[in-house]
């Protein structure tokens, strides 16, 4: 199943969720029509798989982001990741065209709705996790530092997808947009 993944991001990468064909998908995965077919019933169902796997990532960078001691060198090695390299891009534009299959797609609309709720939960956990540990102020708003920090994220994700050399500046911008909204020593 992995396989076929990999051939559906790639496609779906170069051509977007509608533009690319089953046949394409086959080609690329290296594997049949009828194998995709064991799997996925329909391409809407590979893509909702792949939206999927895309969440589970978000959910493990957040978890890895919230486990640094928020230095500046942690919090820059954990934004290279997307920032500075090849996949960190596709991960950007994977994610443009998951948010334009969301406006069209209830039910893809339903599951980012569903999983924004969740993410935000995981930014909240992280912050009360980091208070309780006395690493922030307990009159820190977890509310507003999970709304600040999602808006500038998602932000510096848009601007990357047109502008991947400045992924360096981005880094810097959200690691200044962070220490401001944590209120750290930068």
């Amino acid at each position: 199943m992995a396989q076929i993944l990999d051939g559906a991001r790639s496609c779906f990468l170069q051509r977007g969720f509608h533009a690319a064909s089953i046949a394409e998908i086959s080609a690329a995965a290296g594997v049949s029509t009828a194998n995709i077919y064991q799997y996925f019933p329909s391409k809407e169902a590979l893509i909702v798989t792949l939206i999927e796997v895309d969440l589970r990532r978000h959910y493990d960078f957040i978890a890895r982001f919230w486990n640094t001691d928020f230095s500046r060198a942690a919090i820059e090695e954990v934004l290279a990741d997307i920032f500075l390299t090849p996949q960190g891009h596709a991960v950007a534009v994977l994610r443009a065209e998951i948010a334009s299959e969301g406006a069209r797609n209830p039910q893809v609309a339903e599951l980012l709705r569903s999983s924004e709720a969740g993410l935000l939960e995981a930014v909240h956990q992280g912050i009360r996790a980091a208070r309780k540990n006395g690493r922030f102020t307990a009159d820190l708003d977890p509310d507003a530092v999970a709304e600040r920090l999602s808006l500038v994220f998602e932000g510096l994700m848009r601007l990357y997808l047109f502008s991947p050399a400045d992924g360096k500046k981005f880094i810097a911008q959200y690691y200044s947009q962070l220490a401001d909204t944590l209120q750290l020593d930068a």
